[in-house]
């Protein structure tokens, strides 16, 4: 448990918070957008008597209305506020990778993810914008006292028992 549990309200979390809002409200407008497309179908089935569409449409609309229901009953937040308040021994592992989009050697754009590890090997990763990562993670890092900040291939090889090949990773250790 941290020292102090008002840590978890701190400004240095908002935008991981903020991201997994985000990607929750990404995945309700798809699950519309899903349920939208099924009952087009289903009219266009019946309509022009292609039940075939239709019941595809039916088999769409049924999975999206299942899907709806999935995202509106969990609360991930609720669930991530309260597992690194009352588990954080729990996340052993925190490392964020920022992506760069360099299309003809011009930078256009760049992400972040943070990725938290648990002990049984479990990944979960959140979308983050670069400039906020540094502040998160040095935040996190008040939260979860034992767990290992940064990546390296050998914690990876201890977490995950296999080490991903990123491009430039050679690059990347001859400059250290």
């Amino acid at each position: 448990m941290p020292n102090d549990p008002r840590i978890l309200t701190h400004p240095g979390l908002q935008p991981l918070w903020d991201s997994m809002e985000r990607d929750r409200r990404q995945q309700q407008f798809a699950a519309v957008g899903l349920m939208m497309l099924a009952l087009f179908l289903i009219v266009i089935g019946v309509t022009s008597r292609y039940f075939v569409w239709a019941l595809a449409g039916g088999a769409g609309a049924t999975a999206a209305l299942w899907w709806l229901f999935k995202l509106l009953t969990e609360q991930p937040l609720a669930f991530w506020r309260k597992h690194l308040r009352e588990e954080p021994e729990s996340i052993v592992w925190v490392y964020g990778l920022i992506t760069e989009r360099m299309p003809f050697g011009f930078k256009t754009t760049a992400s972040a993810t943070l990725h938290l590890v648990e002990d049984d090997g479990e990944i979960h990763a959140f979308g983050l914008q670069p400039d906020e990562l540094r502040l998160v993670t040095k935040t996190l890092n008040r939260v979860l006292p034992h767990a290992e900040f940064g990546y390296s291939p050998e914690r990876e090889m201890k977490y995950r028992g296999e080490v991903t090949n990123f491009k430039g990773r050679d690059r990347f250790n001859r400059i250290k």
